[in-house]
């Protein structure tokens, strides 16, 4: 595969603790090759969670398209005990650069 540069930015949004203060977080990654498999969850109650965002990518890769928007809810979001479910979600945007030869 030819190289590809990967722009991924994405929005967070969720509450922290019982208080219910509101998070919003931003973030940007771009890499050449090796693009991100998961993005970290904000939430300081949240172990080990984040949003699984490297399949995504796969799938735009082989697809042949060159952008995608979507929205990912924490993998904890379905934690099998009840009181550690996280309910962070993001909102994302993946684009796909291929790069032209110089001869």
């Amino acid at each position: 595969m030819a190289d590809v540069y990967i722009t991924v930015e994405w929005r967070e949004q969720g509450t922290m603790g019982e208080d219910g203060r509101r998070l919003e977080w931003a973030g940007r990654e771009i890499s050449a090759r090796d693009y991100p498999q998961k993005l970290a969850c904000h939430n300081p109650n949240c172990e080990n969670g984040g949003f699984e965002i490297g399949e995504k990518i796969a799938e735009l890769l082989k697809s042949g398209k060159y952008f995608e928007q979507n929205s990912l809810v924490c993998s904890n979001a379905v934690h099998p005990d009840k009181s550690k479910r996280c309910l962070h979600t993001i909102t994302y945007s993946v684009t796909c650069v291929f790069p032209h030869g110089r001869d």
